[in-house]
């Protein structure tokens, strides 16, 4: 009864606050009282939820209830299954009593967030089979994995979950059976018993992909359980266990706890061969990315142990040689102590070069050898030490390799690991020691290799190693007959939990790092490249994912990162809303200077290497050391390849650069990478040097590869936009082109306008020359030979197609079985694809031959009804009409004439000899007329006087239509007998009166009479400008000459001359015809002139002195403007203050005229300065009134005021200040400055009046000129002293300020500053000092 009312007794579930104040309580189910309950809380700020796992006396099953609400214990859900059945989950289990276990683990755990809140539990699968299985806070089941790695005699009594809830930990507790005996050793005093001993495991499993990974499993000795393991709460990978002994010897239960931290390693992936490993408990699976990228949880081979691996280590870059002798390539280190050592076996290749291929296409790699280190100090005959403990040793590497003696069976390895020391009560500092130690392994058998201990050495440290690694250098930086002192070959970089770093060498000494300072913080993932000048080159990722380079950080947010020294660059992938794949080179790296600034640092890292864009949250997992295939790893596990560009280019570079044509066209080839970078690289050295052109022609095996080369070939500098060559590698082209060559003989600067005719010709040569001397079979390179002909510009189909007639010609059929083969079918076939079959068809029927045209037209896709008939009728006709009649289609038309010259010569006769007809001369002129082909004929015709004559007039015709009237005229001169006619309309047509003249008067058909009748008109088209040779005066001057000479027209000829200001010939002329009528009005003409100069030099002494001042105003708008970054002002709307010089009349160099009458005195005319005004249209895509709403609210569609329109003037207007008003202030000035004819005219007149007794008008004019002279002159000189006056003060002001003073000069200063009128003559000085009357 008494047994009935405890099974009847209800458990209570209360909450609590931290008073012990009851908030909440609530009756659960009826309990079976032998089961234990267990209660987990899921601590969610906006609904906290509470599992309880309890086992049900009414259905006798165990079930977990989910309540939320710590006030209210509200039950939301009970755990069912996820078929939507609704069945409650079976076979829950529970661990053992406390009392049993000793263990203060729950079997129920909350997960957080990262997992969708599952909450996790342990289900019996059969008899022995247990699972781990997740439900949602709906009760829902959501997947879980079966415990494959647990013996039968291991029960799970604990989950724990880690804060980011990507590491699920289980607790085992395992109990086996061991023999002991009693008494005192004598079989008559005591016997055999078997006791059972319990021991504690842990293992770590990890979600990827929708697989449950076992990464890490640690076994505890016999008699140790666990008792307790606790995540830290900041650290996701920081955990503490505690552990008990069960001896019952030490009758204490000694308890002891262990701390623990973790590291997620990215990939691990041997450096040497491409192939990453994935720990998964008892199992390696490895996936050979050079044969297929496999994603995880699937692999493409798998190697099993008889316990958990915890670690793999791969041989280092620099020990290929010996892990291809050996066939050791990696070392596993398992969870029971024992280290295999695994690879494909010995004699697997025979190069390095062979060695990738065979073992990742070819073999699976096998366990080599194993060795126990729990019991190999005993077996190896070494003294005891009490501080050895295999369990306690991590991060092991294979740091040499090497074959013991001169071509022994057995192979030295030395290994490098950290064991974590033990923490006494006396002392709680905790300090790690590294632990060298030397193994052989004997390589002679065909069966397991035997491995033994024969030293282990102890170096302690003053503090906890959070990182060792293998230095990254490659076998080729490394010499092979390397120094046991060197760094780099046996050695390792090791950096302390403090982040400080230590290099560790082959000899077992430990000395700080020689690299630049450390790493600004401890960084768990490191890697470093060791340099003999002890620059070591160290790169190191932080827990807070900041990457450093020594002291430098490379990127704020990084996910992962890889060195790879046989690509060169450290490449890395960011964080973020936009994670990007990202390259430096090492280079770059080895000579940054921290010191310059950040601008210039970012510029220097990212020279050249295009980041590519990643999806986010991705990882690096490698980079092939044979190619440049990158792999990632998206955040759901699967894996992507990627050949980044930024790769892809250095690479190639560098194979271009060390003369590797072949793979580095391959490579060209797979990624679409433009092959005018193997020229552009080094043009000079590829056409000239014999590692150029001909090295590639011999690389390169396939035709269709040289092919692809050439047809890829363009006249540019691919290097200059589309492949920059990066500064390091500049640099190293630079420092070979020095070494090898003078620096004298460099070769000038390449033109890359002719680069493909160039690289063509160069290829051309190189393969015939192969031909010919034997180094390749005959027609070998016909194909690409080909493709060199139609590449260049223009293409050079006749010469291909002469090639293709040579190679039918070698052949020993008729010429029209030879045009029928396969090979030259396929060789039209192929040139006909690469060009223009219109083309190519044109230049077959150029070549005469109209077999070859027939047969390019077949394999052309031409209409045999359109180029049958033709050729059949060009067939049929006589040689040269055949030809001529192919030119003429062809338009050829200079091989065309000269057929047609031909056709008229008979058979067997000399063109010396025979007289060409009449009928055919005219033919042939025709000809020549209607496609200008003079030259030609003159050449033919050179010896038929009879014709060559009437082509030169028919030239000179020709010319005068072409507005060439100066070349027609001196062709018709030429001519025999010569034309008259025709240089008599060409001299009036280019104005060359003296010329006309002078043929109309040897001219047999013009009479004295139809001259002198003729003189006027030509006087008059030369006054007009008929012919556009003279200035103003000099065709009045002429006209005067015409008159004169030819007409007897004195009086004309004066008033020309006046017209012209020429006063002292018009006064010769005057002389000769005793008319005092002439004199005088000369006279009056010269001080009319004079008169009308006066006011003039005063009008433009006015106007430059305004024009320059607002020149000063608008000179400092424009330089403050220049100042302050802004464009060149262009008129926009225009202002009502617009410029008041804007529309200033300024009197013209040339404005003083002469009529033609004798008595007329001139006048004074002014041209208007012309100012060009832009407007620019404006819209607005807001206050549409056409789309808004009309009410009598608003104004819209009421009739609107108008603005005023602005005036014609008002719109030409330029915007003040602006570039506009300049150029207008500008040419103002200069025209208010007399000119050189100008100032010529005002000397030649104060000459003449003095000469005529006007010597007071002549010294008023040198005075109103000397006048105008100094006004311009002062009005620069004060102009230019206040503006230097007011720069210098600006500058002043600006420096008082602590502002920064740029000094601007516009382009126009200098020429206006040297703006002013030319000083008279000494002698008009010195005769009007005279006081004469």
């Amino acid at each position: 009864q008494q047994q009935q009312q405890q099974q009847q007794k209800l458990p209570t579930l209360m909450t609590m606050n931290t008073q012990f104040e009851v908030l909440s309580e609530i009756h659960l189910p009826s309990h079976k009282v032998s089961e234990s309950i267990s209660i987990c809380w899921n601590q969610k700020f906006d609904n906290p939820l509470i599992a309880v796992s309890s086992h049900d006396v009414e259905d006798n099953t165990r079930k977990i209830r989910i309540y939320k609400q710590a006030e209210t214990l509200e039950m939301v859900s009970t755990g069912r299954t996820e078929d939507g059945s609704g069945k409650l989950i079976p076979h829950i289990l529970n661990h053992a009593t406390a009392s049993s276990t000793g263990t203060g683990t729950c079997s129920i755990a909350w997960a957080g967030h990262n997992t969708s809140n599952l909450l996790a539990f342990v289900q019996k699968k059969g008899r022995r089979g247990r699972n781990i299985v997740f439900i949602e806070p709906n009760g829902l089941q959501h997947g879980g994995f079966k415990i494959e790695q647990r013996e039968d005699h291991e029960e799970v009594v604990g989950l724990n979950w880690n804060a980011d809830s990507d590491i699920l930990a289980i607790t085992l507790l395992g109990s086996k059976k061991i023999s002991t005996r009693t008494g005192t050793g004598d079989d008559s005093d005591g016997g055999d018993y078997n006791i059972m001993i319990k021991y504690g495991k842990l293992q770590l499993y990890h979600r990827s992909n929708y697989h449950w990974y076992l990464k890490h499993e640690i076994q505890y000795d016999d008699e140790m359980s666990i008792s307790s393991v606790k995540f830290d709460q900041v650290k996701g990978y920081h955990f503490t266990v505690a552990l008990q002994n069960h001896n019952d010897v030490a009758k204490d239960h000694f308890h002891e706890w262990r701390h623990y931290r973790f590291v997620w390693d990215t990939s691990t992936t041997s450096p040497t061969i491409g192939t990453a490993s994935v720990i998964d408990g008892k199992h390696l699976n490895m996936t050979a990315f050079q044969r297929a990228i496999v994603p995880p949880p699937m692999y493409s081979s798998r190697l099993s142990f008889d316990s958990a691996v915890i670690s793999v280590a791969y041989v280092p870059n620099w020990l290929t040689n010996i892990a291809m002798t050996t066939g050791i390539e990696f070392m596993v280190q398992l969870s029971s102590g024992i280290i295999a050592f695994c690879g494909s076996g010995t004699n697997i290749a025979t190069s390095a070069e062979t060695y990738g291929k065979s073992r990742s296409l070819n073999t699976t790699p096998t366990i080599q050898s194993k060795m126990d280190l729990s019991c190999a100090l005993t077996e190896s005959g070494l003294p005891f030490d009490p501080s050895w403990d295999s369990s306690c040793l991590r991060q092991l590497l294979i740091v040499d390799m090497k074959l013991d003696g001169d071509g022994g069976d057995d192979v030295i390895i030395k290994l490098l690991s950290v064991s974590c020391s033990v923490a006494t009560q006396s002392s709680m500092n905790i300090t790690e020691a590294l632990v060298y130690i030397t193994i052989q392994l004997s390589i002679n058998s065909n069966e397991m290799k035997t491995a033994k201990i024969l030293d282990i050495n102890r170096i302690q440290l003053e503090g906890t190693v959070l990182r060792i690694v293998n230095w990254s250098n490659l076998a080729t930086t490394i010499d092979n007959n390397f120094d046991e002192n060197d760094g780099a070959v046996g050695g390792a970089l090791i950096e302390l939990s403090d982040g400080s770093l230590f290099q560790f060498s082959i000899n077992g000494q430990l000395l700080p790092c020689e690299s630049e300072p450390t790493l600004l913080e401890p960084c768990p993932w490191i890697a470093g490249l060791y340099s003999e000048d002890g620059r070591h080159l160290v790169i190191g990722l932080s827990s807070r994912s900041r990457l450093y380079c020594g002291e430098r950080q490379l990127c704020d947010a990084s996910s992962s990162f890889c060195l790879s020294p046989s690509t060169g660059f450290v490449s890395y992938v960011t964080l973020g809303s936009r994670s990007q794949l990202r390259y430096v080179p090492l280079n770059v790296l080895m000579d940054f200077d921290p010191l310059m600034g950040s601008d210039v640092n970012v510029e220097i890292l990212g020279e050249g290497y295009e980041p590519r864009n990643v999806e986010r949250g991705s990882r690096l997992v490698s980079i092939m050391p044979d190619k440049i295939t990158t792999v990632l790893q998206l955040p759901r596990g699967n894996l992507e390849a990627v050949y980044p560009r930024a790769l892809v280019l250095p690479r190639i570079m560098s194979l271009i650069k060390n003369g590797e044509y072949h793979l580095a066209l391959d490579m060209m080839r797979r990624q679409k990478v433009d092959m005018n970078l193997i020229v552009d690289m080094n043009p000079s050295r590829f056409l000239d040097e014999e590692d150029g052109v001909e090295t590639m022609v011999k690389q390169v095996k396939k035709m269709d590869h040289l092919n692809l080369f050439i047809a890829s070939l363009a006249n540019a500098d691919f290097t200059l936009w589309k492949y920059p060559i990066p500064n390091w590698l500049r640099h190293e082209l630079e420092e070979v082109k020095t070494n090898e060559e003078d620096l004298t003989k460099l070769p000038p600067h390449f033109d890359f306008n002719s680069k493909v005719n160039m690289v063509c010709e160069k290829m051309r040569d190189v393969m015939v020359d192969m031909e010919r001397s034997g180094a390749a079979t005959k027609g070998q390179f016909l194909l690409p030979i080909l493709s060199t002909f139609a590449k260049q510009t223009p293409p050079k189909l006749e010469e291909a197609l002469s090639l293709i007639q040579e190679t039918s010609v070698n052949q020993s059929m008729s010429k029209n079985k030879k045009l029928l083969s396969d090979k030259t079918q396929s060789s039209i076939q192929y040139l006909a694809f690469l060009a223009d079959y219109e083309l190519l068809f044109d230049r077959a029927l150029g070549m005469y031959d109209f077999d070859l045209a027939k047969a390019v037209a077949r394999n052309s896709q031409m209409d045999p009804k359109v180029y049958l008939p033709m050729l059949k009728r060009l067939k049929s006709l006589p040689e040269f009409e055949a030809k001529y009649e192919v030119d003429v289609w062809l338009k050829r038309y200079e091989s065309a004439l000269t057929h047609l010259f031909k056709l008229g010569i008979p058979e067997n006769t000399s063109e010396y000899d025979v007289k060409i007809s009449e009928d055919h001369f005219l033919k042939c002129k025709t000809f020549i007329e209607k496609h200008q082909m003079h030259k030609l004929g003159l050449k033919l015709f050179i010896n038929h006087s009879q014709y060559h004559g009437q082509i030169l007039i028919s030239l000179g015709e020709s010319l005068l239509n072409e507005k060439k009237a100066d070349l027609a005229l001196a062709i018709f001169l030429a001519a025999k007998p010569r034309h008259f006619d025709g240089a008599k309309r060409a001299a009036r047509t280019c104005g060359d009166w003296k010329t006309f003249f002078a043929c109309a008067k040897e001219d047999p058909d013009s009479s004295s009479e139809d001259i002198k009748g003729i003189a006027l008109k030509v006087a008059d088209e030369v006054l007009s400008g008929f012919g556009g040779l003279y200035t103003r005066k000099e065709k009045h001057n002429a006209a005067a000459r015409i008159l004169f000479d030819y007409c007897n027209d004195i009086g004309g000829a004066i008033d020309m001359l006046m017209s012209a200001e020429n006063w002292f010939e018009a006064r010769r002329l005057a002389s000769l015809s005793n008319e005092p009528e002439y004199q005088k009005g000369i006279i009056d003409a010269a001080v009319s002139y004079s008169q009308s100069c006066l006011p003039d030099f005063y009008e433009r002494a006015q106007q430059f002195i305004e024009s320059n001042k607002r020149y000063a105003e608008v000179v400092i708008i424009r330089k403050e403007a220049i100042r302050s970054g802004e464009a060149p002002m262009k008129e926009d709307l225009q202002d009502e203050t617009g410029s008041l010089f804007s529309l200033a009349t300024n009197a013209s160099n040339t404005s003083v005229r002469s009529n033609m009458s004798s008595s007329s005195v001139g006048s004074v005319s002014s041209i208007s300065s012309v100012i060009s005004a832009g407007a620019t249209s404006t819209f607005s895509l807001i206050n549409d009134d056409a789309t808004r709403h009309k009410s009598k609210f608003n104004s819209i569609g009421k009739k609107k005021k108008k603005k005023p329109r602005r005036t014609r003037r008002e719109r030409m207007r330029p915007k003040p200040g602006s570039e506009e008003e300049l150029n207008s202030v500008i040419a103002t000035l200069k025209e208010n400055v007399v000119d050189e004819q100008y100032f010529l005219t005002i000397i030649e007149t104060i000459k003449f009046l003095a000469q005529v007794g006007m010597f007071a008008l002549a010294k008023d004019l040198y005075l109103a000129y000397e006048d105008l002279k100094l006004q311009i002159f002062e009005s620069q000189r004060e102009r230019s002293e206040e503006s230097m006056g007011k720069e210098i003060e600006d500058e002043k002001t600006a420096r008082r300020e602590g502002q920064p003073y740029e000094k601007v000069t516009l382009n126009c200063e200098v020429e206006i500053n040297k703006l002013g009128c030319k000083p008279l003559p000494q002698m008009i000085h010195d005769l009007l000092s005279f006081h004469i009357e």
